[in-house]
């Protein structure tokens, strides 16, 4: 994690990300729930920066059914999908 700025916290399974999990992005971004296979899997809570929060139940990596509480509507959670994408990229341990 060392090169991307995450941080995880959590445990690994055949040297992947899985379980209960928060994992801090570089942005300040967290989330918080279920990991599997090296991705957001199960319920699980994306907390942005500006106090808002995306409560999501999560499929390989990809929020299936969500909700958006904030108090400020900003452009970058507008395009919520693409910033987990982007996000999820950076979600990769280092085999070094």
């Amino acid at each position: 994690m060392e090169y991307t700025g995450s941080q995880y916290i959590g445990e690994y399974v055949d040297g992947r990300m899985e379980g209960e999990a928060e994992y801090l992005l570089p942005t300040e971004t967290k989330y918080v729930g279920e990991m599997k296979d090296g991705m957001f899997h199960g319920q699980g809570t994306l907390y942005f920066p500006n106090g808002s929060r995306y409560d999501a139940i999560w499929e390989k990596g990809l929020a299936v059914k969500g909700s958006l509480k904030s108090p400020i509507w900003t452009r970058l959670e507008k395009s919520l999908k693409a910033v987990t994408i982007v996000e999820m990229a950076s979600m990769t341990q280092s085999q070094g």
